[in-house]
């Protein structure tokens, strides 16, 4: 499902961004729409022995593995590979977004997200970003928010 029908189906409160160009990274999304690298969440894909899963973290800061394997009981984590993200997500890298997955995958939020009260995380277009209050987050994911971040 789209993203954006996707929030919309929940009564999520949301803003589209337009963004002049086409971001790849968290730090290319503050460099084109000048908001802060903190608010700007990345969405990265990680696989295990046991199950894949979307992990959501602020774009100024690295997901710590060994937290992920405690919180999984998995032990061998590592990120996805580019071809195992689009079949995970059917995102390529750099549009992945966690609203819409029509693949049932567990979604491990970092807690320091809720820290800001507006945050921008991808939209699944990489020209498209999603502006929304850190609470219209937690009503729009099922997700585990634990810390797992360095």
């Amino acid at each position: 499902m789209d993203s954006i029908k996707y929030l919309k189906s929940k009564a999520i409160k949301f803003r589209t961004i337009h963004l002049d160009g086409t971001p790849r990274t968290a730090k290319d999304v503050e460099r084109i729409y000048g908001c802060p690298l903190n608010r700007i969440l990345k969405t990265l894909v990680f696989t295990g022995e046991k199950e894949s899963m979307m992990v959501i973290a602020p774009g100024d800061k690295r997901v710590d593995v060994n937290k992920l394997k405690k919180i999984t009981k998995q032990d061998n984590i590592r990120i996805a590979k580019p071809n195992e993200v689009e079949e995970i997500t059917g995102h390529k890298i750099g549009d992945v977004t966690p609203f819409g997955i029509e693949r049932n995958i567990k979604k491990i939020i970092d807690e320091s997200v809720f820290k800001n009260q507006i945050v921008n995380i991808g939209s699944g277009k990489a020209e498209i970003g999603i502006e929304l209050n850190s609470e219209e987050l937690k009503k729009a994911l099922d997700m585990f928010i634990a810390d797992i971040i360095e």
